[in-house]
């Protein structure tokens, strides 16, 4: 997908919403999205939209979505029912082109997150998440990629 159309979407989507902290949350996300390579840019703006907009995955598909970038997003989208730390683990294991893509994008934000945090009660462990991620991003590397995407495995 094309970085511009990317960040069209994420702005859309983040308009009015806050982090943590009280700030933008497209700030966030424009950070994020300029401190990885050019390659995995439109996948950084999209980071959190499948988790705050209902119906993304269709209308990122119609947009022209692959399957490839899809399974990033996915790996990027914490489930309802799945604790930080299985979503964590689950990036960090993650197989192929997909996980290293993720993996990227996901300590570009962690990186943001904790240059950010001024409160450090109930926040997610961003520390424990980054050290868990880089020590993986060597590891798997080389792995073939793991399964498909499609807008009902995001949901």
């Amino acid at each position: 997908m094309n970085a511009a159309v990317a960040r069209s979407v994420a702005r859309r989507v983040h308009a009015g919403q806050r982090t943590r902290s009280g700030e933008p949350l497209i700030e966030h996300v424009e950070r994020v999205a300029r401190a990885v390579p050019s390659h995995a840019r439109a996948l950084a703006y999209l980071h959190g939209v499948l988790e705050r907009a209902d119906g993304g995955a269709e209308e990122l598909l119609e947009l022209g979505l692959t399957d490839e970038e899809g399974s990033v997003l996915a790996l990027l989208t914490r489930r309802a029912t799945e604790s930080y730390r299985a979503y964590v683990t689950r990036i960090a294991r993650a197989d192929g082109h997909a996980g290293e893509i993720a993996r990227t994008i996901k300590l570009a934000d962690l990186d943001d997150h904790l240059r950010r945090i001024r409160i450090r009660r109930r926040t997610p462990d961003y520390a424990w998440a980054r050290e868990q991620l880089a020590g993986s991003q060597q590891t798997n590397r080389e792995s073939p990629a793991a399964g498909g995407w499609t807008a009902d495995r995001a949901a």
